[in-house]
């Protein structure tokens, strides 16, 4: 944790809600990336990320610095996800639509070159990204959750070990290559 995050945190405790409001504005793209990675689409990832969001700021008073805030509000994102889909008794994940979508962007998962791109190559490439989103739908939950943490979250294998709740370095590597095994022949079947 920067000195700057570090400084805004403890002023954040102290009571200081521009402090808190700048967290999580920084913070508020990793909290949609979450939820819109861990979600079905019919679920309303707005009202979860606010939710999420309101957690984090109850949560924050308890925060004890030792480590970085990124693991530790992308834990409270997948803990908030898990109870919206036990409550809604998913038992695994739903598709995965783009979870970098907003409502004021183009919904697919490649965006469309504006000039100058070859439109079958677009297509190809259109159609091989829904082959490997689809692949990740049918990966289990850990290894989705694994996946999801270090390829959208950008978070390290330390970091999604503390995330997922102090599971060992080698359960996460373990889930993360299992789920990289089950997507790479897609990936190769998708882009020859």
């Amino acid at each position: 944790m920067g000195a700057s995050e570090r400084e805004l945190v403890n002023q954040a405790q102290s009571g200081n809600l521009g402090a808190a409001e700048q967290l999580l504005v920084a913070y508020e793209a990793l909290i949609g990336r979450m939820c819109r990675a861990l979600l079905p689409p019919e679920e309303d990832v707005e009202a979860a990320v606010q939710e999420v969001m309101v957690k984090v700021l109850k949560g924050l008073k308890s925060y004890r610095g030792e480590a970085p805030l990124a693991p530790w509000i992308a834990r409270i994102a997948v803990n908030h996800c898990r109870d919206l889909l036990r409550r809604r008794k998913i038992l695994s994940f739903v598709p995965l639509e783009n979870p970098f979508h907003r409502e004021d962007e183009d919904p697919s998962p490649l965006p469309v070159p504006e000039t100058g791109a070859d439109p079958e190559r677009v297509l190809r490439a259109k159609q091989g990204v829904a082959r490997v989103l689809a692949a990740l739908e049918e990966l289990p939950h850990r290894q989705r959750e694994v996946f999801v943490l270090r390829f959208f979250a950008h978070l390290d294998l330390a970091a999604i070990a503390q995330v997922l709740g102090g599971v060992d370095v080698g359960t996460v590597k373990t889930h993360l290559h299992r789920a990289l095994a089950r997507l790479r022949p897609r990936v190769l079947e998708a882009w020859p």
